[in-house]
């Protein structure tokens, strides 16, 4: 979560924006810096190393009526409980939410270890068993929910502090957010977040505005429960429902800087499938929503735009939320050359800082995303910390970790690390059970080896990519929604070699505007996956399939996969639910759902 090194004062808005240019002048410098460090850097490909991260509640039973609540303080109750335990294994950390716990494996997983998706499943499992067990004590567990159901109602949580009972007047009494709905004191008291929250307020002029489509009922009354405020809607007005919700993130690191750069690109078309197959959150602030994932409830939960930049007649126009689907391919790859597939909405960039980074040596594209990274404005700038550092990377990391994009590029963390280029897969709602999440995983992996290793191009115009994130939205997209794809994914006269890897990934293509109409045909999630004989596709298990054979993986790991790739075909035959699907079917058939849209404390 971001950069948390820094735990000193922090400026409100009006008081960084005599920082600003500073910070982003830095920034750019610090880029450079990281840049010309390990622009020649070239790991062995069986050395890569990949991560996965996963987001959790603490949640308890209230004594008062009974109800499955967050606890306010669950972070710092597992922390205190963890510290004495000495767990290993597995590294938890601070997130937004005070309620929330970050976990990830103490050591990276190696790509190229066939049994690492196994041992993720097993890291998964002993995580949450661990974590339970040590607090379990406390009358506390921890869930993977994408969004937890009831925060932001009345009684949504459990504290150790009285005061959070007696607090009537949410609105007037929350200093950073200004909420009705949310206590600010349930965020995690770093500063960053704190000021995060009250500086994206004050930078737009008003609270954020989070609106999301009310499930229609029998019973449903228009705006039921917020009709005074946005009919029809179920209305949010802080980043605790966007920040608070939970993921699946994976991180992969690359051989070289082109084949980061490579990934980065492969990954953009995948997110909206993998988020509609991951799709696990229905319900927010107590109502049935009329959408199944995420992204978008956190997009607006940390739009910073004024009224102002989200006017598209206006010189100042910034067209989307630092929280968005990827705007842009960075690499020079031969499949993603072709400018027409560069087809996103375009950001005032600085043209200063364009050409500063292109007399680094950077490509085109690659100078165009870095500068992209300061658009926005730095929301959280600490005291004592304005000056530049040669050494560091701190006014970088600061804008790079505040662009929330679905594929997020990562140069190395510091100027002396050994950690390589690597790329974050960020689009997946986390899942219920730990093998729904494992399943995830082992998708993922697969489909990185192919990418390393086959001919495969998935590339697609980012305007349709576009269409698919918001087509990801919609309730059983996974089944429901056809999904702009590549008809023909594999290339070349021998798909399994990949020519360019060959090369460490050096090969580099000019750009040009050669039509593609034709190249691309609207599939649904399985198609993607299995293929569709009438349209002609090849699905990804088949590469997956023919790439563990032609790799000669152990029976028991093929058989492991096997399993893996079974159940998630089933989830887009429409024969095993989403966490979407189960959760909405769990309420609809509640005794006690009274058809109108309403989850309360019962169901």
């Amino acid at each position: 979560m971001g950069f948390l090194k820094v735990k000193t004062e922090t400026y409100n808005w009006e008081e960084s924006i005599e920082f600003q240019e500073q910070i982003k002048n830095y920034g750019i410098q610090q880029g450079i810096n990281l840049f010309n460090t390990f622009k020649g850097l070239n790991k062995k490909m069986d050395e890569l190393k990949w991560g996965e991260e996963i987001e959790y509640e603490v949640v308890t039973r209230d004594s008062r009526d009974g109800g499955i609540k967050i606890h306010s303080e669950g972070f710092q109750l597992i922390s205190r409980e963890l510290q004495k335990a000495n767990v290993e294994g597995f590294i938890y950390q601070e997130e937004f939410g005070s309620w929330m716990v970050e976990a990830v494996p103490d050591k990276p997983y190696k790509v190229y270890d066939v049994n690492a998706s196994i041992d993720a499943l097993h890291s998964l499992i002993k995580r949450r068993d661990k974590i339970n067990e040590e607090v379990f004590c406390l009358g506390i567990l921890i869930t993977s929910l994408a969004s937890f159901p009831n925060l932001g109602t009345k009684d949504s949580f459990v504290s150790e502090d009285e005061e959070n009972y007696e607090t009537e007047d949410y609105e007037k009494h929350n200093i950073f957010t200004q909420s009705k709905y949310v206590l600010d004191e349930f965020t995690n008291p770093h500063p960053r977040f704190n000021t995060m929250m009250q500086n994206i307020r004050q930078r737009r002029g008003k609270k954020v505005d989070i609106q999301v489509p009310l499930y229609p009922d029998v019973n449903t009354g228009v705006g039921k429960i917020d009709g005074d405020i946005t009919p029809g809607s179920i209305y949010m007005d802080s980043q605790h429902f966007g920040m608070g919700c939970c993921c699946l993130q994976i991180t992969y690191e690359a051989q070289n800087l082109e084949h980061a750069k490579f990934l980065h690109d492969s990954f953009i078309p995948l997110g909206p499938i993998f988020g509609a197959l991951s799709a696990s959150a229905p319900i927010y602030k107590g109502q049935l929503a009329n959408i199944d994932f995420r992204w978008n409830v956190i997009r607006d939960s940390v739009d910073s735009r004024t009224d102002e930049e989200k006017d598209p007649n206006s010189s100042n126009h910034v067209p989307k939320s630092r929280y968005s689907g990827m705007n842009h391919y960075i690499s020079d790859h031969p499949f993603f050359a072709n400018e027409n597939l560069n087809d996103g909405i375009k950001l005032n960039v600085s043209k200063e800082y364009i050409d500063r980074l292109k007399e680094e040596g950077m490509s085109d594209r690659l100078a165009y995303h870095f500068a992209s990274l300061f658009v926005h404005d730095a929301m959280i700038i600490y005291k004592g910390h304005t000056d530049y550092d040669e050494t560091m990377t701190d006014h970088f990391e600061n804008l790079n970790s505040t662009n929330w994009n679905s594929v997020r590029f990562k140069p190395p963390p510091s100027l002396d690390s050994s950690i390589g280029w690597r790329v974050e897969f960020r689009t997946m709602d986390v899942q219920i059970t730990d093998y729904e999440n494992a399943a995830l995983i082992a998708l993922m992996n697969l489909t990185v080896r192919i990418l390393n290793e086959f001919s495969v191009d998935v590339s697609l115009p980012i305007s349709l990519s576009d269409i698919n994130m918001e087509r990801a939205h919609q309730v059983d997209a996974v089944t429901s929604q056809k999904f702009w794809f590549r008809k023909h994914i594999v290339k070349g006269d021998d798909h399994t070699k990949n020519p360019i890897a060959r090369e460490s990934w050096q090969t580099k293509a000019e750009t040009c505007h050669e039509s593609l109409e034709s190249e691309f045909v609207e599939l649904t999630v399985l198609d993607i996956l299995v293929g569709n004989p009438e349209v002609g596709n090849t699905g990804l298990f088949a590469l997956f399939e023919e790439y563990m054979s032609l790799k000669k993986f152990p029976e028991e790991t093929i058989h492991y996969y096997s399993i893996m790739l079974g159940f998630l075909e089933k989830r887009a035959r429409g024969e095993v639910k989403t966490g979407a699907r189960f959760m909405r079917d769990f309420v609809l058939t509640h005794p006690d759902y009274q058809q109108d849209s309403v989850v309360d404390g019962n169901v």
